[in-house]
């Protein structure tokens, strides 16, 4: 017997997100600039924008640093608190995807893309084709049943048949 199951307790922690920074305020970001010149140089990751508390933007950057220092500026966006999410560089490949799945799940305002997935209405067609087999399947069992009815009618027909001609 063979165990399809996803084995989830060997995947480790930290192997995509590699280090985080929470709680960012907008307002301290001129003060630790430096600091984060230096710890994110050439860093890349996924950003959470924040509006007291409520998610408003996320984004990816592979340099993030200047991504954040962007938004920092930026007058029409409107947010008070950041999170970092540093993402390893052997899973940059993963990086839109990671965005992708947070902007579909948390609908931020700010974020007017939804992102793209790659075969994207494939599990809609495998449910339609599936509902589709099991419409011709019922269909077929009622044609079945239609015949197996018509074939008891039938009978009872002629069994009354025959108690009537027997009065």
């Amino acid at each position: 017997m063979t165990n399809n199951r996803i084995i989830t307790h060997k995947i480790k922690r930290g192997s995509l997100i590699h280090f985080a920074l929470d709680g960012i305020k907008r307002e301290s970001f001129e003060v630790i600039k430096t600091e984060l010149t230096n710890l994110l140089k050439r860093r890349a990751g996924v950003y959470a924008l924040y509006q007291n508390d409520k998610l408003v933007r996320v984004g990816l950057g592979t340099n993030i640093y200047w991504r954040l220092k962007g938004h920092a500026k930026s007058k029409k966006l409107v947010w008070n608190t950041a999170s970092l999410f540093i993402i390893g560089e052997k899973n940059l490949k993963y990086l839109r995807d990671l965005e992708t799945a947070i902007v579909r799940i948390a609908k931020p305002k700010y974020n007017n893309q939804k992102g793209r997935v790659r075969d994207e209405h494939f599990l809609e067609r495998l449910l339609k084709k599936s509902v589709k087999l099991k419409r011709k399947k019922l269909h077929a069992k009622r044609i079945q049943k239609d015949k197996e009815m018509k074939a008891l009618e039938y009978e009872i027909h002629n069994i009354e048949k025959v108690v009537a001609s027997n009065r």
